[in-house]
C-alpha cells in the first residue's frame, strides 16, 4: 500500500465486539493474536477466539469478535527513523 504522507488518527473500542479504526493494513489475524498497522504504528491485540466480523481498508475499520486480554503498541523499527534523522 502506498504511503501518501497523510496521518490518520485511530481508535480502539472494546465493548462487546472490538472495533479498531484508522487501520491501514492487517499484518496478522490469528485465533489468539491480531496485529494491525494504524498509521505509522503497529497495534498488537492478544486474547482468545479472535475472528474478523468486518474489514474495510477503504474505511480503515476492523471489527473483531473474541476476548481481548491485552493491547499494546509495538516498538517502531529504528532503521527508518534513523535515516530520517540523518538526512534532515
Amino acid at each position: 500500500m502506498e504511503n501518501t504522507g497523510i496521518k490518520r488518527g485511530h481508535s480502539l473500542t472494546i465493548k462487546g465486539e472490538t472495533t479498531i479504526t484508522g487501520v491501514t493494513q492487517v499484518i496478522a489475524l490469528e485465533e489468539k493474536e491480531v496485529k494491525v498497522a494504524v498509521g505509522e504504528r503497529t497495534l498488537l491485540l492478544t486474547g482468545e477466539n479472535f475472528s474478523a466480523e468486518k474489514l474495510s481498508l477503504e474505511e480503515g475499520i476492523l471489527v473483531l469478535s473474541g476476548d481481548v486480554t491485552a493491547a499494546r503498541y509495538l516498538a517502531a523499527q529504528g532503521g527508518k527513523n534513523l535515516l530520517k534523522r540523518i538526512f534532515r
